[in-house]
């Protein structure tokens, strides 16, 4: 079964292809994530991608990329590490150290999970403040 659920998200992507109007858009191709502006696609990835260069020109908005590239540079890692803590503290036979890294993996993992999250909501703020912002221009 998850053999399947892999091999049938890699087939997934959308075929519309947005106008180039200026605004930003978000298509999905073979299960990747990827900005797209004037025909141009910038892969979304786990830190945001590079969404500030796309924003640039609106400075509310680039304010927004920066601050969601710094919580996903912080949150992803430190959501994984504590995974990490909490899977070794379940392996390990000492009660002291399993409790440790249990209680302190768990911690790290809501805090971590937490600050992706709000890294994505200024992702999304980023893209729809330039969109509001974008000069309405007619696609070619």
């Amino acid at each position: 079964m998850p053999l399947a659920a892999a091999i049938s998200c890699v087939a997934c992507g959308t075929t519309y292809q947005p106008s180039t109007d200026g605004r930003i858009a978000i298509v999905i191709h073979h299960g990747a994530a990827f900005y797209v502006k004037d025909g141009r696609e910038v892969q979304i990835g786990p830190l945001g991608g590079a969404l500030e260069p796309l924003v640039e020109s609106s400075p509310a908005a680039a304010a927004h990329a920066r601050r969601a590239f710094k919580q996903l540079s912080v949150g992803v890692p430190l959501y994984l590490l504590s995974a990490a803590a909490i899977i070794t503290g379940l392996a390990s036979t000492r009660a002291p150290v399993r409790w440790t890294l249990i209680g302190s993996g768990a911690a790290g993992g809501i805090t971590g999970l937490t600050t992706m999250g709000a890294g994505v909501t200024n992702l999304v703020d980023a893209v729809n403040i330039y969109n509001d912002t974008a000069a309405p221009r007619a696609p070619p």
